[in-house]
């Protein structure tokens, strides 16, 4: 169905699929972000001023069920809402957006979103969608040569959302202080990872934005660790910067841990 508006809302529930729709759409639709960048899709909880925007919205683009849960009975009524993935198997990583060759399958699908609803500019879309892949390719490309010449070390992770993005790079999956999005670690958990650091077990600890920092603090304090900051989300990630902005960011951090 086409959007009568002249510039329609896209409202994504994620930063990183807003970043890339913007990459895709250009100027010709405005591009909204549900959930705030420094608060875990897991934890995010809709307000009814955040109902009404979901309802207004021309469409509401999320990966699935098994990253935003909390939009699996809110949509489910609404014929706006498209889930990029909405069947992902139990156990399945949802962070799509970490895994390249699933970027390049998102980026396709937006475009081919976009274009079915504004068909005059269509053969806009589908160029940014293939500029915006070239220079994925050539990025991700670049970066399997960086990390298989340095990686090696184990290290440490807040949660265990990088699974894709170890995969295709090749890299052991590492140990996790959450092994559950949803429950927060326990005392001895905690007590063990902190032996393990003071022995040199683990090359870096990964600090995210969208997790309190006691917790880090209580695995880390007093310790001679480098801790380097990981965003899978984009805080600081700017329009300008785009989603290849938010991938380069996670390659630098895992080359930072490797490179110490």
């Amino acid at each position: 169905m086409a959007w009568a508006a002249d510039k329609p809302v896209i409202l994504t529930s994620i930063t990183p699929l807003q970043l890339l729709v913007r990459d895709i759409a250009g100027d010709a639709v405005t591009v909204d972000v549900l959930a705030p960048a420094n608060v875990s899709p897991h934890d995010f909880q809709l307000r009814p001023s955040d109902m009404q925007r979901l309802r207004s919205a021309d469409v509401v683009l999320w990966v699935g069920p098994a990253m935003e849960s909390y939009l699996q009975k809110a949509v489910a009524e609404q014929s706006n809402a498209v889930a990029l993935y909405p069947a992902l198997s139990l156990g399945e990583d949802p962070h799509v957006w970490m895994d390249a060759e699933q970027v390049q399958h998102m980026a396709r699908r937006i475009a081919r979103i976009l274009s079915d609803r504004m068909p005059t500019r269509g053969a806009y879309f589908h160029a940014n969608a293939a500029r915006f892949s070239t220079e994925f390719r050539q990025y991700d490309k670049q970066l399997q040569i960086d990390i298989a010449r340095l990686s090696g070390r184990p290290y440490l992770l807040l949660h265990d959302g990088f699974s894709r993005f170890e995969r295709h790079y090749k890299l052991s999956e590492a140990e996790v202080v959450m092994p559950t999005s949803d429950r927060l670690p326990g005392a001895r958990h905690i007590v063990e990872l902190r032996a393990r650091l003071q022995q040199g077990e683990f090359g870096c600890v990964f600090r995210e934005p969208q997790y309190p920092a006691a917790m880090l603090n209580a695995l880390t304090s007093g310790l001679d660790i480098p801790i380097i900051e990981i965003d899978p989300l984009g805080v600081e990630i700017t329009n300008t910067d785009g989603f290849l902005g938010l991938y380069r960011q996670l390659g630098r951090a895992f080359i930072s841990c490797f490179a110490v």
